[in-house]
């Protein structure tokens, strides 16, 4: 993820029927420039400029420590610090350069400069040049944030400023180890006199965010739930998204990957999909699509194995008349046809080593060219991709390219498979029952208990897809007003749960039966004829998983 792709909305939600604001799920309150400077001033006349300048230093570091949670949070641990300089720009304190950045993990070391700094701005304008430095909130934002987001000691110090005469503000990011003598000092300018102290700090302000969190919950969610703030507009656009496209869930797992789509949806970076076949990949994809800005755009996609390495580079990029046998016209690629929409990409994983470097090229630069031209063509589509290969694998086998995988891994999102979804199986079969009696007129009308139990433990290798290829078949087959487990596909009857008398351990057994009694209403008898145990093995099974009442 780059900084360039955070945008405002998504992150702030306006709610005057409760007289709220929050950014990034935390209250906001909007003040003017003016406001901020004469505050600053009132404060410095009345402690004197040391003590104002280590207030404003607490202040920020308080606030950009929340914001690095905040930010890891929703964007997935460590992309928050890659956004770091968006957020302070959208809280609009400064335009943010980040000049450079050492890549040695153990290490902390960035240089970067501010231009418009909203301190340095007021400064001049309600007390003239200083001179010294006097950025003191953005130093501490800047400490606080990356400290959280780093997990180690790390304190900014502005070594050029604005308000003393200079073009832009500069100011330079270091670890504690890196300060040496002046660590001392700063540590007191942020009222910690030991890294225990730090700590310290850390721990209570984490506490505090979960109490925060228990209060807001009580002043403003109607439903009772645990979210606030955008939290809520996320869920609710998530729940008409899967209402609208009939997918169905039941896991709160499931349903906050699905949140993390229809956030990141907001935002302009790559996605990478994973997940095994049928899954629901490509549910997934539309999601983001019909969520995003873009959902006026095009949603161009193409599967990167059903071609080969030529037929798929004249698909991505197009080609001139002439350009090989059969160019009979020129031809716009896909590039083109996204134009400012999404470019999706399936199978990423079996595209050709040759076309990757191009792919890469054309993503990294927003140029292409069509096959047979030198001539330059400007396109700007959103990437997604989706794979159901192990793209690190692939790395390692020398089969996918790693700056590649980096480029378009700056949100990845994990699928699981059915067999980790097994509360959604009956409602799934439940709903492909409904549309293949509807498409086949026929009248089944449900799946028996036994044939339900087959359906719940069977290990679907292919996933959600294969679910739906099974009710088809037993629909077909189906003499009856309901599916039985003689109707089902061979390789699912066939398990060994369909013929055994006793439940195994390892098909999620405490699913298995927690779902049979709410089939049943709780009716013990009907649960255990169903699961073709006897009452003395059900109710030990229940006691066993914690079942009973």
């Amino acid at each position: 993820m780059n900084k360039e792709d955070l945008h405002v909305f998504g992150l702030v939600e306006f709610r005057p029927d409760e007289g709220a604001i929050f950014f990034q799920n935390r209250r906001l309150v909007l003040l003017s420039t003016s406001t901020f400077g004469r505050w600053n001033r009132y404060l410095t006349q009345k402690v004197g400029e040391e003590e104002a300048r280590r207030a404003l230093l607490r202040a920020g570091y308080h606030e950009g420590f929340h914001q690095s949670v905040c930010a890891n949070r929703r964007f997935g641990q460590h992309a928050g610090y890659i956004v770091a300089p968006r957020l302070a720009e959208l809280l609009g304190f400064s335009l943010v350069e980040v000049r450079s950045v050492c890549e040695d993990p153990s290490r902390f070391k960035v240089d970067a400069n501010f231009y418009n700094s909203i301190e340095a701005e007021q400064h001049v304008f309600l007390a003239g040049l200083s001179t010294t430095p006097v950025c003191s909130y953005q130093m501490g934002f800047s400490s606080g944030y990356s400290s959280a987001e780093r997990g180690m000691e790390i304190y900014f110090k502005e070594v050029r400023c604005a308000a003393c005469g200079d073009n832009y503000c500069s100011t330079i990011g270091r670890d504690a180890a890196s300060w040496g003598e002046e660590l001392a000092r700063m540590r007191q300018d942020y009222g910690f006199e030991s890294f225990a102290d730090v700590e310290a700090f850390w721990a209570e302000r984490r506490d505090r965010a979960a109490a925060l969190i228990k209060q807001r919950e009580k002043m403003f969610s109607h439903s009772g739930s645990q979210e606030t703030g955008a939290d809520l507009a996320i869920r609710a656009r998530t729940k008409k998204a899967i209402e609208e496209g009939h997918f169905v869930v039941r896991e709160p797992a499931m349903m906050d990957i699905l949140d993390q789509a229809v956030c990141v949806a907001r935002l302009n970076s790559p996605v990478l999909v994973q997940g095994e076949t049928g899954t629901g990949k490509e549910f997934l994809v539309n999601l983001i699509h019909q969520q995003s800005a873009r959902r006026d755009q095009e949603l161009v996609s193409v599967n990167c194995a059903a071609l080969t390495e030529s037929l798929l580079e004249s698909e991505l990029f197009g080609h001139t008349k002439g350009a090989f046998t059969g160019a009979v016209s020129d031809k716009p690629g896909l590039f083109e046809l996204a134009a400012d929409g999404t470019l999706f990409l399936d199978e990423i994983g079996e595209m050709p080593m040759g076309l990757q470097a191009k792919l890469l090229r054309a993503i990294e630069n927003g140029e292409i060219r069509r096959v047979g031209s030198n001539k330059i063509i400007k396109v700007s589509p959103r990437f997604l991709a989706a794979t159901n290969r192990d793209l690190q694998a692939l790395i390692t086998a020398g089969k996918f390219r790693q700056d590649l995988y980096f480029r378009l891994n700056s949100f990845v999102i994990q699928l699981p498979p059915l067999r980790e979804r097994r509360d959604s199986i009956p409602p799934l079969a439940q709903q492909f029952l409904q549309e293949v009696t509807s498409a086949f007129e026929k009248k089944v009308a449900s799946v028996s208990p036994k044939a339900m139990a087959c359906l719940m433990t069977y290990p679907w290798p292919g996933n959600v897809r294969e679910l739906k290829h099974a009710i088809e078949h037993a629909v077909v087959v189906a003499s009856g007003n309901s599916i039985e487990v003689c109707d089902l596909p061979l390789q699912i009857r066939s398990c060994s749960h369909c013929e055994e008398e006793q439940l195994p351990l390892k098909h999620g057994e405490r699913q298995v039966i927690a779902q049979m009694l709410a089939v049943h209403g709780g009716d013990r008898t009907a649960t255990a004829q169903a699961l073709n145990i006897s009452m003395s093995t059900l109710w030990r099974k229940m006691k066993r998983h914690g079942l009973m009442p």
